[in-house]
């Protein structure tokens, strides 16, 4: 290949590199994320396999490393795409992936030299492996931003590769690179152009994305444990305010359910701190068996409970509320050799917009209060308008 082509590709590969040291850190931020370093790795290996290229060696031996390291490479992306969204590539579809390819590349480098089929071997088979990548991310993924960005950028990366098949196969290529004049000519085809472009400019952008897919996945990461409430799992007080002021925006109408456990004080006096933490947890657990009503559920007090559910009348957050309540009054609350039984009063007010959650919320608490005049263990509702 000739050293303007080779030194474009070696410009991509030290971006490639400088990418690699991203998630290289981003990995030491957070060790659970083992994709990144699959990502580093990936890029090291693809950073060797156009350095062998550019050695002063036998072709078919340089292009036969090539052949090994360069798949080997695009399994480790693909393993670590998987691995984002929860899955594997499996090491018996990894190793076979390899072999077949270096196979068929060595076969066009010592049997039957011949570029084309070393190029079409290679690009046709990655190609493949992203395509099929791709399509189990789809499949699998929770269409987070961070999901469909590494979508995209692996599709993108498939057809580039599978254009360079279409490219070698109309190319007037040589039979094979061993002499001055078959490089000079190889270099002046569109799929040596086809492959410059894939090294130098597609493959950074793409690794590029699945960096900034990483960074966008621990930044929600970070959100949903700020917005979190580590006893019970539900929404903290700041992360229901966020969510619900959202959901409440684009909702016709609305409903917001107060729960208050009643004598919770009793509850720790009886089963301790670590019974009354139990409690909660199985009231948070409750909240989420109780009839879906695609409500956001959070923590907001002590043993304070909100639920807002968009585009639900009083008659169906009166049914979950009832639900919760009847269920928890029926549960005995055992922890340490102790039990204990353990009611919860509700208070329901609904509204249509333009009201505030402030003002629904204040709603609730009234009729919250309410429902604890009439003895507690009961459901009130007040309509707002």
């Amino acid at each position: 290949m000739s050293r303007g082509l080779l030194a474009v590709i070696d410009l991509g590969s030290f971006t490639l590199l400088g990418l690699g040291l991203g998630f290289v850190v981003l990995w030491i931020i957070d060790r659970s994320r083992v994709h990144a370093l699959l990502f580093a790795a990936m890029i090291l290996l693809c950073f060797a396999s156009n350095w062998v290229l550019s050695l002063s060696v036998d072709v078919a031996f340089s292009s036969s490393i090539h052949g090994i390291l360069l798949p080997s490479g695009f399994v480790l992306l693909a393993d670590g795409l998987l691995r984002q969204s929860d899955q594997r590539l499996g090491i018996v579809i990894a190793t076979a992936f390899v072999v077949v390819l270096a196979a068929g590349v060595w076969y066009f480098a010592y049997v039957a030299p011949m570029v084309a089929g070393r190029i079409i071997t290679q690009n046709l088979g990655v190609g493949i492996l992203l395509l099929l990548t791709a399509a189990r991310v789809w499949t699998a993924c929770r269409r987070r931003p961070s999901d469909l960005l590494i979508v995209v950028a692996t599709l993108v990366l498939s057809t580039t590769l599978f254009v360079n098949v279409v490219l070698a196969l109309l190319s007037d290529l040589p039979r094979d690179l061993t002499t001055d004049a078959a490089i000079d000519q190889f270099a002046e085809t569109p799929v040596a152009v086809g492959i410059t472009i894939m090294s130098a400019l597609i493959l950074p952008m793409a690794m590029a994305a699945f960096l900034a897919a990483i960074a966008l996945d621990m930044v929600a990461d970070l959100r949903f444990e700020r917005d979190r409430d580590e006893l019970t799992g539900l929404l903290n007080r700041r992360g229901f305010t966020e969510r619900a002021d959202v959901t409440l925006r684009k909702a016709t109408y609305a409903a917001l359910i107060l729960a208050d456990l009643d004598f919770f004080k009793d509850v720790n006096d009886e089963l301790g701190h670590a019974g009354g933490d139990l409690a909660l947890k199985t009231f948070a657990e409750l909240l989420g068996s109780a009839p879906d009503i695609d409500q956001v559920a959070g923590r907001v007090g002590g043993e304070e409970f909100a639920v807002l559910a968009p585009n639900a009348g009083s008659s169906e957050a009166f049914v979950f509320a009832e639900s919760v309540r009847t269920q928890l009054a029926a549960t005995t609350i055992s922890y340490g050799g102790a039990s204990t039984s353990l009611t919860a009063s509700f208070g329901v007010a609904t509204a249509a917009p333009p009201t505030s959650l402030a003002e629904l919320m204040d709603a609730a608490d009234r009729a919250l209060y309410e429902a604890k005049a009439m003895g507690r263990n009961c459901t009130a509702l007040h309509r707002q308008r």
